[in-house]
């Protein structure tokens, strides 16, 4: 009713607004020069090119006549000059610009000047001035400035110059229109955010076409934007005959044209359509309220019924937090009191083993300890669950070392591994880098939980931990986990519940190996919550293999720091010799000492280990620098080979010694200054610290030295620097596709990418 009555108002105010003429039948007389004279002689009919759709500047009337603002203007040009004028018709304004542009029209009576144009066009005086004006949805309050627009797409017709002003803005995204009307439209319909147009054409089209739901932003109140005649390049006179006709029209006349279009008649909007619209939309809101009355009634109990049920449901929720809020506290409150007796059992075995015990009593000592560790884990795993349930959890982003973190591990799992008297096995990818972003503790977490499960259910033959590049996204780093035993394996069934808290593959398990049921469960979540994947392969009496799959960005600063140590190679000049009998043992060293630029050369008996140590003696600049050896080599213990190595005249200037001890066996380090060894590295061997433990046995000037020296008169050693320790040649940059399944079963590992 109150869009009625705001019709009505609007029709009976259009129809009190007088008509002005639009100028006067007296023409003035203009002084043409001889050059303008001969121009208007040789060209009388000049072709325009218009946009059709620019109301109330320029358009075609119902009838095809050009009229409007520039068409009135035009008229009393033609009357001062003379000339016609030949409006080519059927063209939109994209096409009429382009037309312009290639010179098969003679000018363009409504453009406004932008730097882009000129390059193409000679412009006459301004006769009109218009203002820039935004328009957005009545509730879209939140623009009030161009600035409020930067981040989106702003509607504008095509090749106008409010096109090209907004080119000026790369903040702002265009989208682009053939007509104005069409973006309005878009505008009112939300398809579009905003609109930048001119005010009169603006105003015209919303009023005249009654689009609905419109908002009018004006700015730049300071800078009114003005029309000019675009003409052709090569006609200067057009432009000089141009600005003498504008300079005629007086000032009534152009508030004539002004009040003519810019301020509607009352035949220029047809209210019929509307009125139609209203009178069948009430027709339809009355039907419509009397059913909704109906169901209005019939809801309103239904309301109350949801109502109270909700309440019922915000009730039931309220005690369900809190019963999680006490379970938490209280699990919290148990494993604090809980541990301080594990503690204290723990802490007065070990003092006990430090006493006179008999064999029996050091192993009732050992299964204290064992038992209390045990329990002590198992608290950990109900502690860690009930976090991870109750959302507590959060990761911690912050710089690592990966080569700790693989330290800190195998510390831990070697205690065990020796106890189940099997074999450890790690390897690395060189081409990884070292330094990561993440939480370290959480993926430590995962390796040790998934580690002490392999090795528990692991009796005989060995486990062992593989860390491998998938591929790489800029900085990030997509990397696969393997752990590999030769345990009991499982099932098909068994895996599927495998991740189930309290749930071990069987019912045997807990009474044949013990443990909570909560490790794996605690390892989903955890990967889960570092957006990674988890995925087992098994077979019953062949094993398993777990793959965890991780997304982790480079610390590029810590990274760049440790790849300038390496850059100048310090460790090129040290040529090393290596003696071990494990095949897959003695190719990742090789890997390590290369991803350094080290020269090395790999033995697996002793007798071919002295024999290049003897034969490198004989050759100027050729001896070994380091001899790394491990404790238990082909043929006799370590030691034993570097007392020989030691007593050998042959070998007159002897290499330095570093040996590749066994896990838990503390007591070789003992060992070491007897024999003369620089440094024990335990096994298996981590990169960084294989690093270390070289940069500590070198004075690595007095090696360059050394070689240079003996080296006098021969061609330089030149190992392969190729390899890079930052770098990942051979790898492309390409998401992580954690669709894929992984062929980690039966002897496959981690594939490489």
């Amino acid at each position: 009713m109150k869009k009625v009555l705001a019709s009505l108002l609007l029709i009976s105010a259009v129809l009190t607004l007088p008509i002005i003429p639009v100028w006067s039948a007296d023409a003035p007389v203009i002084s043409w020069t001889s050059d303008e004279l001969a121009f208007m002689e040789a060209h009388p009919v000049i072709r325009l090119g218009v946009d059709p759709g620019f109301v109330p500047f320029e358009f075609f009337d119902e009838q095809g006549q050009y009229v409007g603002i520039v068409a009135d203007y035009l008229a009393l040009i033609s009357e001062r000059t003379g000339l016609s004028f030949d409006v080519v018709k059927d063209l939109t304004w994209p096409e009429a610009y382009d037309m312009a542009l290639a010179g098969h029209v003679d000018a363009l009576p409504a453009v406004g000047k932008t730097a882009e144009r000129e390059d193409h066009f000679l412009y006459s005086d301004p006769y009109y001035h218009f203002k820039r004006v935004i328009v957005t949805r009545e509730d879209d309050t939140e623009i009030s400035s161009l600035e409020d627009l930067e981040g989106f797409a702003v509607a504008v017709q095509r090749n106008s110059s409010h096109h090209s002003y907004l080119v000026s803005y790369p903040k702002i995204n265009l989208s682009l229109y053939d007509s104005v009307e069409a973006a309005l439209t878009a505008v009112a319909t939300g398809e579009e955010h905003a609109f930048l147009g001119n005010l009169a054409t603006t105003n015209y089209l919303v009023r005249s076409n009654a689009i609905p739901h419109l908002r009018f932003v004006s700015f730049e109140a300071e800078k009114p934007q003005a029309l000019h005649f675009a003409i052709r390049p090569d006609w200067p006179e057009l432009v000089d005959i141009f600005n003498a006709a504008l300079a005629t029209i007086t000032e009534s006349e152009k508030l004539a044209i002004h009040q003519k279009w810019v301020v509607l008649s009352p035949d220029s909007i047809d209210f019929r359509p509307l009125i139609r619209v209203i009178v069948i939309i009430a027709c339809v809101t009355a039907i419509v309220m009397a059913v909704s009355f109906y169901w209005i009634v019939k809801l309103r109990r239904e309301i109350q019924q949801r109502i109270i049920v909700q309440q019922d449901l915000e009730r039931a929720k309220r005690a369900a937090d809190e019963a999680s809020e006490f379970k938490s506290s209280f699990v919290a409150r148990m494993s604090h009191e809980i541990r301080t007796p594990l503690n204290a059992i723990t802490g007065m075995a070990y003092l006990l083993k430090k006493t006179h015990l008999t064999l029996t009593q050091r192993i009732y000592a050992d299964r204290i300890t064992q038992a209390s560790s045990s329990m002590l884990n198992i608290v950990d795993d109900i502690l860690d669950y009930s976090k991870i349930e109750a959302g507590k959890v959060e990761l911690e982003m912050a710089s690592f070392n990966m080569d700790q973190v693989l330290q800190d591990v195998v510390n831990i799992v070697s205690y065990k591994v020796e106890e189940q008297q099997i074999g450890f096995s790690l390897s690395k990818d060189p081409l990884l880098p070292s330094w990561f972003i993440g939480d370290s503790k959480r993926i430590g977490q995962v390796l040790l939980n998934v580690l002490n499960n392999a090795v528990k259910f692991t009796d005989k033959g060995e486990v062992s931990l593989d860390i491998r590049l998938l591929s790489r996204e800029k900085d990030t780093y997509n990397l696969a986990f393997t752990v590999k035993d030769t345990g009991i394996g499982m099932d098909e069934d068994q895996v599927q519940r495998l991740f189930n808290p309290f749930t071990q593959a069987d019912s045997s398990i807990n009474r044949r190996f013990g443990g909570s049921g909560l490790g794996l469960s605690i390892v989903k979540n955890l990967v889960d919550l570092m957006e990674g994947q988890i995925e087992v392969c098994s077979a019953p009496g062949e094993g398993s293999t777990f793959v965890i799959r991780l997304s982790l960005r480079v610390d590029e600063e810590k990274e760049r720091v440790y790849a300038e140590t390496l850059s100048g190679n310090p460790l090129r000049n040290v040529k090393t010799l290596v003696l071990e009998k494990d095949e897959s043992c003695l190719r990742l060293l090789e890997s390590y000492l290369h991803a350094f630029g080290m020269h090395c050369e790999l033995a697996t008996s002793r007798a071919n280990a002295m024999n290049m140590l003897e034969t490198a003696n004989r050759e100027p600049g050729a001896p070994f620098d380091l001899l790394i050896v491990d404790y238990d080599p082909p043929s006799g213990g370590g030691f034993k080979f570097v007392e020989a190595v030691m007593l050998n005249e042959k070998i007159s200037r002897k290499p330095e010694f570093m040996m590749l001890l066994p896990a838990m066996r503390e007591d070789l380090f003992e060992k070491l200054d007897q024999y003369g060894v620089k440094s024990g590295i335990g096994k298996p061997v981590i990169p960084s610290v294989l690093l270390n433990a070289l940069l500590d046995i070198f004075d690595l000037e007095a090696v360059a030295a050394a070689h240079d020296n003996e080296m006098e008169g021969t061609e330089p050693i030149n190992p392969d620097m190729d390899l890079h320790r930052t770098g990942c040649r051979g790898q492309q940059d390409q998401p992580a596709d954690f669709s894929k399944p992984f062929a980690a079963c039966g002897n496959q590992v981690a594939p490489r990418l």
